[in-house]
């Protein structure tokens, strides 16, 4: 008798083992997915690495407060956002630009980046500065980068600021979301790259204008007419209108 009842109560126990394992891997939390900004490869010139003849130094991207972490951020409506603790990028969304960036500019202007300076070595440093003031993602719709860049020369005065504001269309989930950012960033490094390789060759002249992006190019602490020229530099087609307030390019004062 006592063995049957230890039997029925060790079956019991299973039973309520088996429950309980089965409860918890219902509310084990789903897979975090991690993307990632790396642009995918374009048409590039050769990077000479033994002797380049400048370099390019991308500076710490700045980015709006509500999307500077690594989940991403993504719009509901006008007025309302929502954070996705399981879909992140790899790196806090600064960091992810800048790598973007370095690895695009780089491989468009041909020329390496600045952090692989040689001791001694004696090539003009392009440095580039980033503003990012809307990162939006509108899933199933469209994502947006609107940015202000500035790109200087570190043998001369000159100095060329651009603003970009580039969409991409976007179908799916938050993959395709990621994916139109990656689209997004690779047209930026493309402004970037062309505005660096249209700066004259020596410090004489201020740097013609790439076409595409409205922006003020001269030398740095002028703001005179003489130093302004017309900025055109090359950008996705910008068709689609937020449920916020669109801003079209402009010239920056």
């Amino acid at each position: 008798m006592m063995l049957m009842q230890f039997r029925s109560m060790r079956r019991v126990a299973r039973a309520l083992m088996g429950v309980g394992l089965a409860t918890l891997a219902a509310c084990a939390s789903p897979p975090t997915r991690f993307y990632t900004l790396g642009i995918d490869a374009q048409p590039t010139i050769a990077v000479s690495t033994a002797s380049p003849s400048f370099r390019i130094d991308v500076r710490p991207v700045k980015v709006p407060a509500a999307v500077a972490r690594s989940q991403l951020v993504v719009q509901i409506n006008a007025a309302q956002v929502q954070v996705l603790e399981d879909d992140r990028w790899v790196s806090s969304l600064p960091d992810e630009i800048r790598a973007a960036l370095i690895a695009g500019v780089s491989q468009q202007a041909g020329a390496p980046a600045a952090k692989t300076l040689v001791p001694g070595e004696d090539v003009p440093v392009y440095e580039v500065t980033v503003d990012i003031q809307r990162f939006e993602s509108w899933p199933g719709s469209h994502v947006l980068v609107d940015g202000v860049w500035t790109v200087s020369r570190s043998t001369s005065a000159d100095t060329l600021t651009c603003h970009s504001v580039v969409s991409e269309p976007v179908s799916g989930g938050y993959q395709a979301v990621a994916g139109g950012h990656r689209r997004a960033m690779s047209v930026v490094a493309a402004q970037i790259a062309k505005a660096i390789r249209a700066f004259p060759a020596s410090g004489g002249d201020s740097p013609s204008r790439p076409d595409g992006a409205s922006g003020t190019a001269g030398k740095r602490g002028e703001r005179g007419e003489r130093g302004k020229r017309a900025l055109s530099c090359p950008h996705a087609t910008d068709s689609v209108q937020t449920a916020a307030d669109r801003t079209a390019p402009r010239v920056d004062e």
